[in-house]
């Protein structure tokens, strides 16, 4: 029985407190993009905690629209389906809810620690080893929905690929441990981490949990804003995630994730 099949994730999602994520559970061994089904089922009225993983996707997407390519099999791809109390400018709380959840869950699976990279990926060693995609739908200033999708690499071996064996890693490659990882397991761990953080959008341990994994912080960084770029040193993250830059002649910038991209990335 494959790791992912939905009799397997369901055992692996009983032995864990997930709260409401995962109640609702769409299971598939191909689609076009998880969070592709994930907007559908919410604009459907789809309930907070619904879920749609893949073990394969033919159209992934991750920030600033690129694909995500993973081979079946690889990789936990899923997309959540969020209704939270939270004004549209707070939404990034979300994203960090999700990092943090991931994150918990790949170390307590791999015994690998984890970092983030601002605004949305994990890593290990400076290497990717996830992203987070976030997109929603506003009423007014009410926010009728959100989904975040999240794709991990969990068993691919990046070490035939001179290119991305520099920028990409698996729990695989980076666990000390040669033994499988089960990708059921690991989306229990994460939904579990998911039912605790969720229920503290509104606490400051968030955040600071947030900033003490950032390896973005403190660090000398290029951005690219409104067709030019800006360096400066990262010094903080704001109460909605943005990130406040200074740079060398001193001045103060303030950017947030939809109009800055770290150069690099």
């Amino acid at each position: 029985m494959s790791d992912l099949s939905a009799q397997s994730i369901r055992e692996a999602l009983a032995a864990c407190e997930t709260g409401p994520f995962g109640a609702r559970l769409e299971v598939y061994p191909q689609i076009g993009s998880t969070s592709d089904a994930a907007r559908r089922l919410a604009g459907q009225g789809a309930p907070e905690g619904t879920i749609v993983l893949a073990d394969e996707q033919t159209a992934g997407r991750g920030r600033m629209g690129r694909r995500w390519f993973a081979p079946p099999g690889s990789s936990l791809m899923f997309t959540t389906v969020f209704r939270p109390a939270l004004p549209p400018d707070r939404l990034y709380r979300l994203v960090m809810a999700c990092g943090l959840a991931a994150a918990e869950g790949c170390e307590s699976t791999a015994a690998v620690h984890v970092e983030v990279k601002w605004p949305n990926d994990l890593q290990i060693g400076g290497k990717k080893l996830a992203g987070i995609l976030p997109e929603s739908s506003l009423l007014g200033e009410r926010v009728e929905w959100a989904i975040l999708g999240i794709g991990i690499n969990v068993s691919q071996d990046f070490s035939t690929d001179p290119e991305l064996s520099q920028t990409a890693i698996s729990l695989r490659e980076a666990a000390p441990s040669t033994q499988p990882i089960d990708r059921a397991v690991l989306l229990g761990r994460i939904l579990e981490r998911l039912n605790g953080w969720y229920g503290r959008l509104d606490d400051a341990a968030l955040l600071d949990a947030w900033r003490g994994r950032c390896v973005t912080l403190g660090r000398q960084v290029r951005v690219e804003l409104s067709g030019s770029v800006l360096e400066g040193v990262a010094e903080e993250i704001d109460l909605t995630g943005a990130l406040w830059l200074r740079t060398g002649a001193g001045e103060r910038r303030r950017l947030t994730i939809s109009e800055a991209h770290i150069l690099g990335e």
